[in-house]
């Protein structure tokens, strides 16, 4: 993996920018691959690769993405395994053994090899991104939509058709790297390149697609088990499934992560509930929203008792989306930004959460 080790530190100097909310832009890099409709479904990307380096080295990937607050990349070869995620505003690398919380330039790596989110998601992930101008890429014809300024610079070519061509981009005059497009096929009604041509200017990477799936997959498969993890670990995991369920609108993780009574203090007000009430009540939150946004704003503070009996994490949340009436229906919008502290105790040796605590910014 000595060649991916470098490319790694090449695209961690990359700078990119957080996800916004959606766009209801036009995207011609797009037109020729999906109508609009289709595209507008997509929430999540699945995609498995056999890796050939110029240098001789070989090895096999796999990526989730779904923001830049949940994505995950993993890299296998014949003696190694190594798996890096975002969550939130916590980033972990996880060799099958122990994690560990990684670098910043390692969350840089991580979605800079979410190569179909680049084209997917382009517009979303740089929002201030130069209105498309025409070019040449290689002596063709073709479009660019460009972000960035003369330091960190990222463009996305596309042909007349709206069908991207490659990526190029540049850190300083010394990092320049190449990204081709190739060999495409049709996955849920969206064409998509199942070869993916990188030189970084040291190596030339290619990627050869297996498998590329559309709102599949989780972050949940690629997690550490919570027995392998540190307490501080297990209670930053803790509180990103709850987190993930907001978002996705489910209770699987909040059901496994409640003790028996819990104490909700909200809005000046003190309720001492059972688990099965608070997830009933939790249920209830979630019949009358629709979230599109529901991301860490810090990364969470978290303390753990001298005895390793209790734990609290603080957290500040931004959240986004729309209430729902009684029959489901989009009744307005929802915007927040909120602050809590979750508390939580060792139970036969798992953590669960046992009181909230929280505030809500005017």
């Amino acid at each position: 993996m000595k060649a991916l080790r470098a490319t790694l530190l090449v695209l961690g100097a990359l700078s990119w920018p957080v996800l916004a909310a959606g766009s209801d832009a036009p995207r011609p890099w797009l037109k020729g691959i999906a109508t609009p409709n289709e595209l507008a479904g997509i929430h999540t990307v699945r995609a498995e690769a056999d890796v050939e380096v110029s240098d001789g080295e070989n090895f096999n990937t796999t990526v989730i993405y779904h923001d830049p607050q949940r994505a995950v990349f993993r890299s296998k070869d014949a003696d190694r395994t190594v798996t890096m995620g975002i969550e939130g505003k916590y980033v972990w690398t996880f060799d099958g053994t122990v994690e560990i919380e990684a670098d910043p330039f390692v969350r840089e790596f991580v979605l800079g090899h979410q190569f179909h989110a680049q084209i997917l998601f382009y517009d979303r992930l740089y929002p201030d991104h130069e209105e498309p101008r025409q070019t040449t890429l290689e002596d063709r014809p073709c479009s660019v939509v460009t972000s960035g300024d003369d330091n960190s610079l990222r463009s996305l070519y596309y042909d007349p058709a709206g069908r991207p061509l490659g990526m190029r981009m540049h850190h300083g005059p010394e990092m320049r790297i190449t990204i081709k497009f190739g060999d495409w096929r049709e996955v849920g009604g969206v064409s998509l390149p199942f070869l993916v041509w990188i030189d970084d200017g040291r190596a030339q990477f290619e990627y050869h697609y297996t498998k590329v799936r559309l709102n599949e997959g989780s972050l949940e498969e690629f997690r550490a088990p919570l027995d392998q993890l540190t307490d501080e670990q297990a209670l930053l995991r803790l509180h990103r499934v709850f987190m993930d369920d907001h978002l996705f609108g489910r209770s699987s993780g909040m059901k496994e992560g409640l003790a028996e009574n819990v104490v909700i203090v909200s809005r000046g007000e003190v309720h001492p509930l059972s688990g099965d009430e608070t997830l009933q009540t939790l249920k209830g939150i979630l019949a009358r929203t629709d979230y599109t946004v529901y991301d860490d704003l810090i990364r969470p503070v978290v303390r753990v008792s001298n005895d390793g009996t209790l734990g609290w994490v603080i957290v500040q949340v931004a959240a986004g989306g729309v209430q729902l009436d009684e029959e489901g229906k989009p009744a307005g919008p929802l915007e927040f930004v909120s602050a809590w502290v979750e508390l939580y105790e060792k139970v036969d040796g798992s953590w669960r959460m046992n009181g909230n605590v929280s505030n809500f910014r005017s």
